[in-house]
């Protein structure tokens, strides 16, 4: 939180004074003293400075809470509690436990020539984490919202964007094989979201189903009959009079 409050407070070009004005404006009064304090680590802060001093620096309030990176480096929730930085940002935003888990891993690790101890623990863990998941999204969010993140085509389409973030940030070193995994995970995602959408599509714009052996044109005219509608093709367009 401290290292946070510095770090945005330089970034928006703040001073102390400046932001203590920009709190006392949001009726959440915190002398440029205090703000000092709290960057230094002496002051605690609490629910209603923490939402204010988001508000000023027009943040969210996990943004002063959670690392400043999304990566696999150590994000300390409590004294017994951590995670990586990239769980903490998915679990602070609403898309899932804290918990590090990727949904999928239990299939990687389960491929032929895989140990099977590990890949049973990893199913376990998988089974452990969609346990914590369920009652995590129960709750985390309003109904419209949980409704939307937990349809199919949107958690999917997470999943693959947090798998492509991933890969594309891979630094020189990184084990090949832990990326590999991933992009064969990614490949999975990409081919279950395509099926998804192609529901979807069918549901709000269906494609007609042409009859082997029946052309376009005669399609048309069919529809043309069996609707009682003239031909309206324009004598501009080609096959027009």
């Amino acid at each position: 939180m401290a290292a946070n409050l510095v770090r945005l407070r330089k970034e928006r070009g703040l001073s102390t004074t400046r932001l203590s004005a920009a709190l006392e404006e949001l009726g959440q009064p915190i002398p440029a003293t205090g703000i000092t304090r709290i960057e230094k680590g002496q002051r605690r802060v609490d629910a209603d400075d923490l939402v204010a001093l988001a508000l000023a620096l027009n943040v969210a309030p996990i943004t002063l809470l959670l690392p400043p990176s999304s990566s696999d480096e150590q994000a300390d929730l409590t004294v017994n509690q951590h995670v990586t930085s990239r769980t903490a940002w998915q679990w602070g935003a609403g898309q899932g436990p804290a918990m590090d888990w990727v949904p999928g891993e239990a299939v990687s690790l389960a491929e032929p020539g895989a140990d099977p101890a590990i890949a049973a623990e990893a199913y376990e863990r998988e089974q452990e984490y969609g346990r914590q998941r369920s009652e995590y999204m129960a709750q985390a969010m309003p109904p419209e919202l949980r409704r939307s993140a937990e349809q199919p085509s949107v958690r999917l389409a997470r999943q693959l964007a947090d798998l492509v973030e991933d890969l594309v940030s891979v630094e020189a070193g990184t084990d090949p094989s832990a990326a590999a995994a991933r992009v064969r995970m990614a490949v999975r995602r990409h081919q279950q979201l395509g099926i998804e959408l192609e529901e979807l599509q069918e549901r709000f714009d269906p494609r007609p189903v042409v009859h082997p052996g029946v052309g376009f044109e005669q399609f048309r005219e069919r529809l043309a009959a069996e609707g009682g509608i003239e031909d309206q093709t324009s004598k501009d367009e080609p096959g027009g009079e």
